[in-house]
């Protein structure tokens, strides 16, 4: 089987008739016509559809890294948060404004009287 070449001329008028716009007037053209039409909208579909992805992928990263230096943040707030507000802390703290820590363990119940955690009945002094 041999290729059968073009000649310089025939492809050099195939050129000719593109940049010159003559191939838009054969009616093998108007067959084709709906076809290219078709490949134009898909290919315009594609390049959409790789913008898109691209730039999800990008708002993907930048929420990954943000993610990552906010649970950062959150560990270290809820570490500090724990630490102070330990009850040592807290009484130091509070000490300053006059206030001390109880140590008698009072429960007041729904009708008012005030019992000690073991449930004896106490009256105030």
């Amino acid at each position: 089987m041999k290729r059968v070449r073009k000649s310089k001329t025939a492809r050099r008028g195939t050129v000719m008739s593109v940049l010159g716009g003559s191939f838009l007037t054969r009616e093998d053209f108007s067959k084709i016509f709906p076809f290219l039409v078709y490949l134009t909208v898909l290919l315009m579909l594609i390049i959409t559809n790789a913008y898109i992805a691209e730039s999800t992928s990008r708002a993907i990263k930048k929420n990954a890294l943000q993610l990552r230096d906010l649970r950062v943040e959150y560990i270290y707030t809820k570490s500090a948060y724990t630490k102070e507000s330990t009850q040592t802390i807290m009484i130091d703290k509070l000490a300053g404004d006059g206030l001390k820590e109880s140590l008698d363990t009072r429960v007041v119940t729904e009708n008012g009287e005030r019992k000690t955690e073991n449930g004896e009945q106490r009256t105030e002094q």
